[in-house]
């Protein structure tokens, strides 16, 4: 009877290959996103939008002064005081975070327009401050 002997080394070789493949498919699976966590995150990083009321164009010639919200057809948003209003374009006043510069939006370019409302000054101190009286 004839023996057939293995090398040591194949037994070794198809193990090590075995891990690598196994490890390579571990890796695969945790490389594809989770859809369902990608989503929750999305919805938790939008910002909340402002409180305001959403005008047609016309309305905004009695509006010059106000804080607009403007988004755009480039699906851009600009926020900013009115400070001219025309037919063919708006004229807004950016605060200082987006450099404190006049911006021109044209009419045709304008998806929706919302008048926010200013946010009511409270008294912080009303009773709710966490000094003991004594």
């Amino acid at each position: 009877m004839t023996m057939h002997r293995f090398p040591k080394n194949t037994g070794l070789i198809a193990l090590l290959a075995l891990v690598f493949s196994l490890a390579a498919m571990s890796a695969a699976q945790a490389a594809q996103p989770n859809l369902q966590l990608a989503a929750k995150k999305t919805k938790a990083a939008e910002p909340a939008k402002p409180a305001g009321e959403v005008v047609e164009y016309p309305t905004l010639e009695q509006r010059v002064g106000q804080q607009l919200l403007i988004e755009t057809t480039f699906k851009t948003t600009r926020r900013g005081t009115l400070i001219k209003y025309t037919q063919p374009a708006l004229t807004l006043q950016l605060g200082p975070e987006n450099g404190s510069i006049e911006l021109t939006v044209p009419r045709e370019t304008i998806r929706t327009i919302t008048v926010l409302t200013p946010v009511a000054a409270t008294d912080k101190d009303e009773g709710t401050s966490g000094a003991k009286k004594n």
